[in-house]
């Protein structure tokens, strides 16, 4: 049997040209009225690359201009065959190299998913799923050594259902998307959004660690001198933690999926099998403690007026003082 896969991969926008036209989100299947996530989708044109001797369709998007997106298809041959999974591993390692080149991203922080997409199975969809759970891990994985039966049926068991011939299959790593009717894009779309979603925490847990080492940074620079220090640095901090937090509850508000649709079932086990939860809990502690800290520093770095004037009323005084004294020496030895 032959399969379809789709791979995604996602980096950090880095602006080289002009963006395309806005994209509407594929209609979802079986979904609630109130399903807008509202995030931008623009197109960033398509390509067609050869990678391993395979042909590749390469679909190029930017997310809310903050995330770009490659959207690959190509064709595995045999899928479930020990080969299979070798040339799978293969392809997407020399996949992602490519297409990050091209996004002109070199850092650390990106995402990748595997989607197999199926029209047509043997059995029953379950059936199917259960009978080669093993062969499916390792897809999903990107295994090149066998699984035991346990983990591989583990790695395979978030799954939900559109009808008694179509399922979808959820791993952190990748899905298997199995559609009567070839219908696969409105779930790859969710994909997508849940991909984002991470890259996007992960985006702002790094841009909250650097904002931390700058206010470690102010406040080690600010014990070296007494002075006060102009407030430049606590504005950029405060820009940057305000910018933060609007990216964050965005972020957090395209969360708010409820009700027991296809849709959104499909969309809790995304939440569930990336951990979205737990990043959300991450990051937000994080902005807490960002928020406490640049109180602290607000204390230690702003420039304070009032504290200037107490110095200079201090000084004022004391010099008063001294040169009433002085007066007072003088006029004892003119008596004398």
């Amino acid at each position: 049997m032959d399969a379809d896969i789709c791979y995604l991969l996602l980096v950090p926008f880095q602006p080289r040209a002009p963006l395309g036209p806005l994209e509407p989100i594929p209609a979802q299947k079986d979904a609630p009225y109130f399903f807008d996530l509202d995030i931008e989708f623009r197109s960033a044109g398509e390509r067609q690359l050869v990678v391993e001797g395979a042909s590749v369709s390469i679909r190029l998007q930017v997310l809310d201009e903050q995330v770009w997106l490659a959207e690959g298809r190509y064709r595995l041959a045999d899928f479930l065959s020990e080969a299979a999974a070798a040339r799978h591993v293969a392809l997407k390692a020399a996949l992602k190299q490519e297409l990050q080149r091209a996004s002109g991203y070199t850092g650390s922080i990106t995402e990748q998913y595997t989607s197999l997409l199926l029209q047509t199975v043997e059995s029953a969809p379950d059936e199917f799923v259960d009978q080669h759970s093993a062969a499916l891990a390792r897809l999903l994985r990107s295994l090149t050594e066998p699984l035991g039966e346990a983990d591989a049926r583990e790695i395979v068991a978030s799954r939900t259902r559109y009808s008694e011939h179509d399922l979808t299959v959820v791993d952190w790593a990748g899905a298997v998307i199995i559609a009567k009717h070839g219908d696969y894009q409105s779930d790859i779309e969710l994909m997508k959004i849940g991909c984002y979603q991470l890259l996007r925490y992960r985006m702002l847990d790094r841009a909250i660690e650097r904002s931390l080492q700058t206010l470690r940074q102010s406040l080690a620079s600010a014990r070296i001198t007494w002075l006060p220090r102009p407030n430049q640095t606590l504005q950029q901090i405060v820009e940057q933690r305000l910018a933060l937090l609007l990216d964050f509850e965005k972020t957090d508000q395209s969360l708010l999926l409820i009700g027991d649709w296809y849709s959104a079932r499909v969309y809790r086990l995304i939440v569930e099998q990336f951990d979205l939860k737990e990043w959300k809990a991450t990051v937000s502690a994080k902005l807490d403690s960002l928020a406490a800290i640049d109180g602290i520093v607000r204390q230690d770095l702003a420039f304070s007026w009032r504290r200037l004037l107490d110095i200079v009323q201090f000084v004022g005084w004391l010099v008063l003082l001294v040169g009433y004294f002085v007066l007072f020496v003088l006029d004892v030895s003119r008596y004398r």
